[in-house]
């Protein structure tokens, strides 16, 4: 991994190519962790990856200026970018003892931290769903008067019953995810993450020069 460093990468990782000893529920939720968290959320964190790494002074400064109680190593470090690698590695199966992390709770906590610190898109889902339910509900009255007209004898009362609560809970619906959006760019101001990181700053003095000429004939004239 510092052999990477060397070779000018400012971030390495360790990326795991197989998971010997781990139990079917914990690959399965892992995999499938990894899909749902880079789907909804705004960044793409490399699969088969921990919190193991290695990080020039530079990427850490930028880390400790974000300052957050609740941190997704993993996804902070893919938001700040910087230039990234990885090195794979094969990992055997633990020999003694007995680890006191949780593989269900654990890799659940995990996952919903990542993906309520970057991701908005569940808020964004919920409005989607609110509108999908209540334009169901003009479908389904217009499929009830299809019925009535059509002479089927349907139960009364229930056709209205079921399409007045369809089309208030698809309105609830889209309300809380209106709410739920507001909410989520009031937490991303709160978190005061940088909109841009700066790599390198590349002077010119020739430029330079010709900007300060034309700020002086600009004020001259």
């Amino acid at each position: 991994m510092y052999a990477k460093i060397q070779e000018g990468y400012e971030v390495v990782y360790a990326k795991r190519r197989s998971r010997k000893g781990e139990t079917l529920i914990k690959q399965v939720i892992a995999y499938f962790g990894y899909k749902i968290i880079n789907k909804l959320s705004d960044i793409s964190i490399p699969r088969n990856t921990g919190d193991f790494r290695i990080m020039t002074r530079r990427v850490i400064d930028e880390l400790r200026k974000l300052n957050e109680s609740h941190g997704f190593l993993r996804g902070l470090v893919a938001y700040v970018g910087f230039k990234q690698a990885f090195v794979e590695y094969d990992r055997d199966p633990r020999l003694t003892g007995k680890g006191n992390y949780n593989r269900l709770t654990g890799s659940l906590k995990i996952g919903l931290n990542g993906l309520i610190s970057f991701g908005s898109r569940p808020l964004q889902m919920m409005s989607i769903a609110g509108a999908f339910i209540a334009s169901f509900s003009f479908l389904l009255g217009a499929w009830y008067v299809l019925q009535k007209i059509s002479g089927v004898n349907l139960t009364p009362g229930l056709s209205t019953t079921v399409l007045v609560i369809t089309f208030f809970s698809g309105v609830q619906l889209l309300c809380l995810g209106l709410m739920g959006e507001y909410i989520g760019r009031i937490y991303d101001e709160v978190k005061r993450r940088p909109m841009f990181i700066i790599d390198k700053v590349i002077e010119n003095n020739n430029i330079r020069n010709e900007v300060n000429d034309t700020v002086k004939c600009e004020n001259i004239c």
